[in-house]
């Protein structure tokens, strides 16, 4: 039987290049989307209108497909849906899930918001019996988060605001190389990835560096301060939104001990991993 492969989290910045890639590459892909409208239409290309309130659309669509990819935002329903997601996908014949965790889960797991989410989730679906494989691609920080989280003072005051010390390694991945690693394994035979995780951080870099590469490709002075945790929780309750647990996790520190390259994203990636700099060379509009 040749490859279908289902996608969840279609219209995202990961799920529209992981949708496109598969397409490019002959894959036939079914999307399961809120909004058909956002999808361009491709001969390769099936769209199913869902939401996760009511999966009986994804139910009766999942059928006839080899592989999923999964991507879901809500951190509060995320072990339900994941769960309840992969047991229908399991159910109907699909051999491999690769999905889109976290690397909190590696970094302590529930002791943060957005970590207890994934590990809950991951946790779910590895204890399933009689399921397909399972790939865990757990990324560090989304380099594309700095367009919410920094955008907004690097703007009006020039400055990145944040809780370390100015010289203290961050862990950095773009949404590119998390979609490429993703196509990667959805294209490759299962049983290379079986059960396996990923560690994605593609770079490490300092707040100090990183104000340092925005004001390179900025053209102009971008400075970092250090500013107290409550401020910070503050400012990201007030101006993007984020609830409370998620809010405290990225004001303290998401990836305490988890600051370090992952030596094989390279090898994985066929390439090496996407740098800040080139990342904001891509999408210095949104900070200016």
């Amino acid at each position: 039987m040749s490859e279908k492969v289902y996608v969840l989290g279609a219209t995202g910045n990961i799920g529209a290049e992981v949708t496109q890639a598969l397409l490019d590459s002959g894959v036939r892909v079914t999307a399961y989307v809120r909004n058909p409208a956002k999808v361009k239409q491709h001969d390769l290309l099936t769209l199913v209108q869902g939401d996760y309130n009511d999966l009986a659309p994804f139910e009766k669509s999942i059928g006839g497909h080899t592989r999923l990819f999964l991507l879901i935002a809500d951190l509060i329903n995320m072990p339900r849906l994941k769960k309840a997601i992969a047991a229908r996908a399991y159910a109907a014949g699909v051999k491999q899930i690769v999905d889109i965790s976290s690397l909190t889960v590696s970094a302590g797991g529930r002791r943060t918001t957005i970590g207890a989410g994934h590990s809950l989730a991951e946790d779910a679906i590895i204890a399933m019996e009689d399921r397909g494989t399972y790939v865990a691609l757990r990324p560090a920080r989304f380099m594309s988060n700095q367009a919410w989280q920094d955008a907004l003072t690097i703007k009006s005051d020039g400055v990145i605001y944040d809780t370390v010390d100015p010289d203290e390694l961050q862990s950095w991945i773009s949404t590119s190389d998390i979609a490429r690693l993703a196509v990667t394994c959805l294209k490759d035979p299962i049983e290379k990835h079986g059960d396996i995780v990923y560690e994605m951080s593609g770079e490490s870099i300092t707040p100090k560096e990183r104000a340092a590469v925005f004001s390179k490709i900025l053209g102009r002075p971008i400075s970092y301060k250090r500013i107290s945790v409550s401020d910070r929780y503050n400012y990201i309750v007030e101006n993007v939104g984020a609830p409370h647990g998620v809010s405290l996790t990225i004001a303290a520190g998401m990836f305490k001990g988890f600051e370090d390259v992952s030596p094989a994203l390279p090898l994985l990636l066929g390439r090496e991993p996407e740098t800040i700099e080139q990342w904001l060379e891509k999408n210095k509009s949104a900070f200016t």
